[in-house]
């Protein structure tokens, strides 16, 4: 691709080469990593990196991605980097193109010289001109229809703002069956001490335990223990949630990095209840800082449970027994955020796996929800204090379930990826 692009350029009447052999001064760098054939974590650090070189020489910089084709592993989520990159490096232009998968490769470098001659920016190629995808942002509602029996999949269902949606659609399902996934096992409560969900109350109530025992406990052998226990607290009130609501509730313990874990979760499942017919895919942890000090162990540490597992889930199961999907993106994939650069690639892909599913499913229906920062989950009293000062309003926890719940079940199929809260300012 790289070199069939010099050729066009050169032919327009460009000065354009290999980067290896160019010196510092090109006015614009197109990068076409994110083509490659690497395994998805790794093609996106690969281009996370190779901006971070680029930074330094100045100019502009253009990602080449390919649009939505082929299998899951093979979609990019770039868009959520160069959006980032435009906050944390202001006066510098990033932009990503997508690029039609099955166009020639001469075909794809006449695309790109003509976006080049008009400025585009953000934007999907084809042969019909650039187009900027868009986002729903008042999502609409069909006609209720009869509840039906689902067995819902949910990998990080179990805590959190994700178990709230859970709990939601179990009020409203009372006749499914919501298997939640997770990494921890269910602590058993140690005897002799109150049932807490205070964590400065527990650590001390261990403590004590421990020194009435004759030992000498560490603080951060305290802390540990607190939160295994408190993980477990939360599991098992969501589990009685479900319970009381007349689903049936079921808690496995997988590890949805590894294949093997999560061929065995699915197995178990499909054998004791039925094929899998909703999927709500919630998890997903942080590893914030500046794109300038990200390392590619912090990109791993991000795409392992949002990306590796849901693509190796997706190959896993049946995607054609799906009637409902919910996949929970956040809005630094609209956007871009400060610090979260990984975080918004693999939300940006969770919405190329959206697209995939919709376009391949259209029986089902598919979410994507680009949630704004929830009063819960991953936004501490910091957090919430960063948002406040731009403006930016929290989810409560009833309000994101009802809509989260409103709109797997009930909402229009043609709007797949959703804007849920306000608009982030740069």
């Amino acid at each position: 691709m790289a070199r069939a692009l010099v050729g066009v350029l050169n032919g327009a009447g460009a000065s354009a080469g290999l980067l290896d052999a160019m010196g510092s001064g090109a006015r614009t760098v197109i990068l076409t990593e994110g083509l490659s054939g690497l395994p998805v974590t790794e093609r996106h650090w690969q281009v996370l990196d190779q901006c971070r070189t680029l930074h330094q020489r100045g100019g502009r910089i253009v990602l080449l991605q390919p649009a939505g084709a082929g299998d899951f592993d093979r979609l990019s989520g770039l868009g959520g980097l160069s959006r980032t990159l435009r906050q944390e490096w202001p006066g510098q232009q990033i932009d990503t193109w997508s690029l039609p998968a099955a166009a020639p490769v001469d075909e794809k470098a006449a695309l790109i010289l003509r976006a080049l001659a008009a400025g585009v920016q953000d934007a999907d190629l084809t042969v019909d001109g650039a187009s900027v995808q868009q986002i729903a942002g008042a999502p609409r509602l069909t006609p209720s229809v009869p509840s039906t029996r689902n067995v819902w999949f949910a990998p990080g269902g179990a805590r959190g703002v994700t178990s709230a949606c859970v709990m939601e659609l179990a009020r409203r399902q009372p006749g499914s069956v919501f298997v939640l996934v997770g990494r921890s096992a269910i602590a058993p409560w140690p005897a002799g001490i109150e049932v807490t969900t205070d964590t400065k109350q527990l650590r001390g109530a261990l403590i004590a335990a421990a020194r009435a025992s004759g030992q000498k406990p560490s603080l951060p052998d305290i802390d540990r223990e607190a939160r295994i226990l408190l993980a477990g607290q939360e599991i098992r009130a969501t589990l009685d949630a479900i319970t009381a609501s007349g689903a049936q509730a079921v808690y496995l313990q997988a590890d949805m990095s590894d294949r093997n874990s999560i061929v065995s979760a699915v197995d178990a499942i499909t054998q004791q209840y039925g094929p899998i017919t909703g999927l709500v895919h919630g998890a997903g942890v942080l590893a914030d800082g500046l794109a300038l000090k990200k390392t590619r162990e912090d990109v791993a540490h991000v795409f392992g449970p949002k990306v590796e597992g849901l693509a190796m889930l997706l190959d896993v199961l049946d995607p054609s027994r799906l009637r409902h999907i919910g996949l929970f993106s956040s809005a630094s994939a609209v956007f871009g955020n400060t610090g979260q650069s990984d975080y918004a690639m693999a939300n940006a892909w969770l919405g190329a796996v959206a697209r995939k599913l919709a376009a391949d499913l259209p029986d089902a229906t598919v979410k994507s929800f680009c949630w704004g920062p929830w009063a819960g989950g991953m936004v501490d009293s910091s957090l919430a204090g960063h948002f406040a000062a731009r403006g930016i309003s929290l989810i409560g926890l009833k309000d994101g379930s009802r809509i989260f719940a409103d709109q797997i079940l009930q909402g229009d199929r043609s709007e797949v990826e959703l804007l849920i809260g306000d608009e982030w300012a740069g």
